[in-house]
């Protein structure tokens, strides 16, 4: 009976020695699976600024050119406001002008009727 206790305990004790490789090993696949997750995510979010960069490089161009032509815009609408702001004045004194002389023109025929 003595053999067959010390069986008995050496199968124990090389089932617990399998139980702990496999729970080490479950273990280290635990940790090597949360390592590369990790190094994932790192390595996606460092992807994920290039591209941010990236596209800000090519952004802040288009922003500027659209910036310019919205000041180019806004010269050319101040400039024909001012243009059209001109020829209307320049336009009522040349009809102030005109009706004057109409006005001084009669006033001289009419005197030379009465002399």
């Amino acid at each position: 009976m003595a053999k067959r206790m010390r069986r008995t305990s050496q199968i124990s004790t090389d089932r617990q020695g399998t139980a702990e490789t496999i729970a080490d090993t479950a273990k280290d696949m635990s940790v090597s699976a949360v390592k590369a997750a990790t190094e994932a995510a790192k390595t996606a979010l460092s992807g994920m600024q290039e591209l941010g960069r990236a596209m800000g490089k090519m952004a802040a161009p288009a922003a500027r050119q659209a910036v310019k032509t919205a000041n180019d815009v806004t010269r050319a609408t101040m400039d024909s406001t001012r243009q059209l702001t001109r020829s209307a004045a320049r336009t009522a004194r040349q009809e102030t002008r005109g009706t004057k002389r109409a006005a001084a023109g009669r006033r001289k025929s009419a005197k030379r009727r009465v002399a």
